[in-house]
Order: structure tokens, then C-alpha cells, then sequence
């Protein structure tokens, strides 16, 4: 399909699609697939409930924007070691349940039955397999919790794989990597394959079955960076029915000056390779520094609807993009 509209992407063809944009939002599920606010509540003390405009997420702009299904990644910085990243990982779970005692609203998403067009839900997930501290009797443990989606490493190495940031030679799965993911597989936890190294990735996709996803990365044949995937690990998601979550990380999107428009662009770059089944939305909102303009908040969201739009796709297809791909994965591989 054609990605242009003219002039492109103008600030009034934006504005034209956005009542189109906001009803679509009304009627169907939505799905962020990766966002770093539950560590910035921790740091900082953030209070989720409240208008919060020096964060990129909270409770009024993401019911504004009617996302339904926000993943909240349980990251633990590379100094928490052992079980101090475990301890890290279980500190985030429970202030999300502090304030789901203020507010009963904030639910849980644990099942594809928990999936609601109509009110918004979280789930979690690990950026990093580090809070299972080796042990994989906590693998059950952290799943009753509420953890869906695990990805295997940060940048650095741990017990289960290697990140990109290891060094020139990094090694695939170890044999305690093989047995996560086929663990995973048996308690039906999404396996995310943003972050690890490249042989590591290829090693995942030939010990694990079903569907796989990238929550939060873009397109390396439009900006060569090094967390950006290429299109034959692109085509190799999607010949598993995977997805590919496209985040709004300026750094991934473009050398310098990230707009909305880059962010449609590697859209636009996934679709045309796979198809429209293998493409969703992994904003990394809280752990941006400086987000794209046009696209710098949650509340914001609607632009990105408005853009696919503008650039003629169907609603339809922008509901499949918006969380419809994410549901079908989810159903997939949930138990």
C-alpha cells in the first residue's frame, strides 16, 4: 500500500482523520505493549492516579486515549543483582496493588477472557529474565502474579542469554535459557524477543513454539541501529504468527529529530514486508527521554490512528495494528 499523503503527513490531514481516529479508539481494543511507568513510580514516587504531565503515561490521558491493555514492564537496572532484582521485580507488582487498593478500576489482565474493548487493564512483564535470580521454580511463582510476557535479557548477559550490549561475540541461549522458554511455553507466557542478542534470537525461535513477539523495536532497513530488527528476523516473527511492536524510541526511529511520521513510517515498512497481522504498538512511554513529536504522551495517541488514516489504511486494518494483532497473539499462546 501507499504510505504518502499529500502533503505528507500535514499537520491538517492529521486533524481531518482524528474524529475518525477517536471513535475507532471508542470501539476497539487497544493494546501498548511495552512501557516503563511502574519503575518510574517506584524511583520517583509518581502518582499514577493523578494528571502527572512530566510523565508520559498516567491514569487520566490513558483512559482518555481508551487504551485497554497497557503491559507494564518489570525492569531491574543492571546493579540489582541476584536477588536484589528479584526483590526490584516484586516491589514493582506491589505498588501497582497499592494503587489498585485506591483505585479497584486498575484491574489485572490474566487470561484473553480479562480483554475488554470498553475499560482499560494491565499486565506484566519482565525486560529481563534477571528477577527469576537462576531459579526457575520462581518462573510459577511470578506468573501467578500476573507476568505474561517475559523477555529473556536486558542488554548485558544473565543467567538465560545475551543482550545486544555484550560485546563483539555474543553467545546464544544457555541450556538454563533453553529451559525458560520451554517452560514458558508449558505455562503459556508470551516469549519477547526485544533486546537479545542476535544469536540468542535464533536460538529462541528454534527451542520455542508458536507465536513470538518483539514488543519494542523498529525496522533496521529504515534506521540502522542495533536494538532495530531486519527483515529477516522481521519475516521469521512473522512466519510464526508473531508481532512486531513498534515503539516510539526517537533513537530507533531516526537519526535526529523523531517525529510522528517516522513512527508511521516503520509501520508502513512492516506491513508492506509481512502483512498487517505482524505489526502492533510498543511505545516504551516512561522510558523515553525525548519522544517524538506529535506522539510525546499517551494522551496523543489518536494522532497515530489519525496518521495510519491519512495514509489510507482501513479501519479495519488500523484495529488489527491498535491491538487486534496483540489479542490474536495473546489467544494463541495463553493457556
Amino acid at each position: 500500500m501507499s504510505s504518502a499523503v499529500e502533503p505528507r503527513d500535514a499537520a491538517e490531514s492529521i486533524l481531518a482523520h482524528r474524529e475518525r481516529a477517536l471513535a475507532l479508539h471508542r470501539s476497539c481494543l487497544i493494546v501498548d505493549g511495552h512501557a516503563d511507568t511502574l519503575d518510574r513510580i517506584l524511583t520517583e514516587g509518581h502518582s499514577f492516579l493523578e494528571p502527572s504531565p512530566d510523565f508520559q503515561i498516567d491514569w487520566p490521558r490513558l483512559q482518555a486515549s481508551q487504551v485497554n491493555a497497557q503491559v507494564f514492564s518489570l525492569w531491574t537496572p543492571p546493579e540489582y543483582q541476584g536477588e536484589r532484582s528479584m526483590h526490584r521485580a516484586l516491589k514493582m507488582i506491589g505498588a501497582f496493588l497499592e494503587m489498585q487498593r485506591e483505585c479497584p478500576q486498575l484491574r489485572q489482565i490474566q487470561s484473553v477472557a480479562d480483554l475488554d474493548a470498553s475499560r482499560p487493564g494491565f499486565l506484566f512483564s519482565f525486560e529481563g529474565a534477571d528477577p527469576l535470580v537462576d531459579d526457575l521454580t520462581m518462573l510459577e511463582v511470578f506468573y501467578r502474579l500476573g507476568v505474561r510476557m517475559i523477555g529473556l535479557t536486558w542488554n548485558g548477559r544473565n543467567a538465560f542469554a545475551d543482550g545486544l550490549r555484550v560485546g563483539p561475540r555474543p553467545s546464544g541461549l544457555t541450556e538454563l535459557g533453553r529451559e525458560l522458554v520451554e517452560r514458558m511455553g508449558e505455562l503459556g507466557i508470551v516469549l519477547d524477543l526485544a533486546h537479545i542478542a542476535e544469536p540468542g534470537f535464533w536460538d529462541a525461535l528454534e527451542c520455542s513454539a508458536g507465536p513470538v513477539v518483539a514488543t519494542h523495536a523498529n525496522v533496521h532497513a529504515l534506521h540502522a541501529h542495533a536494538r532495530n530488527l531486519r527483515d529477516d528476523q522481521i519475516r521469521a516473527i512473522a512466519q510464526r504468527g508473531g508481532l512486531v511492536g513498534i515503539t516510539y524510541v526517537p533513537g530507533f526511529l531516526a537519526r535526529e529529530g523523531a517525529d510522528l511520521s517516522d513512527v508511521l513510517d516503520h509501520i508502513d515498512y512492516v506491513v508492506q514486508l509481512v502483512g498487517d497481522d505482524h505489526v502492533g504498538l510498543g511505545s516504551d512511554f516512561d522510558g523515553i527521554t525525548t519522544p517524538p513529536t506529535r506522539l510525546s504522551d499517551v494522551g496523543q495517541l489518536p494522532n497515530l490512528t489519525a496518521g495510519m488514516l491519512a495514509r489510507g489504511y482501513t479501519e479495519a486494518r488500523v484495529a488489527k495494528i491498535l491491538g487486534g494483532n496483540w489479542q490474536r497473539l495473546f489467544a494463541a499462546v495463553w493457556k
